[in-house]
């Protein structure tokens, strides 16, 4: 039961950071290398970083545990805190969706670092 609970656990964030993969992808081919030309260009390269980085996670979540888990964290706090950050820079009202998403996704990552943790083999 705990090994089918696991497998469930690393495919939410597997399809998490195959997710995140595909957006940045995509913002790639639409807006090129620089993602928002009213940002900084250490955000445009953060944000472009990710389109490597993401898929870098997954792979790892499934090959090599704990070094998934630490990369996974270190993206997903720095994304949620990046995008936050330029939320309220543009001056948008609220958060938007986007990144409430990744707050919820942060929040699960981090709710099953642990128990993902003592399982790694």
């Amino acid at each position: 039961m705990r090994v089918a609970v696991e497998r469930v656990v690393i495919g939410i964030l597997v399809a998490g950071f195959a997710i995140g993969t595909t957006t940045h992808v995509l913002a790639l081919l639409n807006r090129g290398w620089v993602v928002n030309p009213s940002a900084s260009v250490w955000m445009n390269v953060y944000w472009t970083a990710l389109t490597f980085l993401d898929p870098l996670a997954a792979v790892l979540l499934l090959r090599s545990r704990r070094a998934g888990l630490v990369l996974a964290l270190a993206i997903m706090l720095s994304d949620v805190a990046i995008n936050t950050y330029v939320s309220h820079l543009f001056g948008f009202t609220g958060v938007p969706f986007q990144v409430q998403l990744q707050t919820v996704f942060l929040g699960f990552l981090l709710g099953a670092a642990g128990f993902l943790w003592r399982k790694a083999p």
